[in-house]
């Protein structure tokens, strides 16, 4: 069985909603629009890596590229971040860029929040919704990656690190309450 994935999530405590498109400069990698094949059904964390480093196709929340420090309830250590939603995931933002108060994430949707320290990016933390995968942790993928795309917190993890923080939220994402 083949599975195509669109794109989908962030990791760690926070999301939000977006509006403004673009690369971003401390972004690298492939189109979001990308399709990767997996054989068996499961995508890999070089996949997931592969999809949230992509260079274009993004939706920022509150439609504005620029960070955001570190909210006093943030599970992640670094100073700043900066989100981003796939196409897929970008339907459930509002015209205001932030996550509909009734959103409901379609499989594929991928958020992606920037984490960055010191002016640098230090660690992508990534949710993507994907149901039936025997990975997921309440329906989400939840991974760590670095800058150069090696993995730090697998999928396989089942969101161990992330699910605590993210039980509350809008289908388990946490900007709007970080970032009202």
């Amino acid at each position: 069985m083949a599975l195509s994935v669109v794109l989908g999530t962030a990791c760690g405590g926070g999301e939000g909603g977006g509006g403004e498109r673009d690369g971003g400069d401390l972004i690298s990698g492939p189109d979001p629009g990308s399709q990767p094949t997996t054989s068996g059904g499961e995508l890999t964390d070089a996949q997931v890596s592969m999809l949230s480093r992509a260079p274009s196709g993004w939706t920022y929340y509150r439609n504005r590229r620029d960070t955001l420090s570190r909210s006093s309830g943030s599970g992640h250590s670094e100073s700043h971040l900066r989100t981003r939603y796939n196409e897929v995931a970008a339907a459930q933002l509002g015209a205001d860029g932030k996550v509909r108060g009734n959103a409901v994430f379609a499989d594929s949707s991928l958020i992606v929040k920037e984490l960055i320290a010191e002016g640098t990016l230090n660690r992508y933390a990534i949710m993507m919704k994907m149901r039936a995968s025997d990975n997921a942790g309440d329906g989400w993928l939840w991974a760590y990656y670095r800058p150069d795309g090696s993995t730090l917190i697998s999928i396989t993890s089942r969101g161990a690190a992330c699910t605590g923080c993210h039980s509350t939220g809008i289908d388990y994402t946490r900007m709007n309450d970080s970032y009202p």
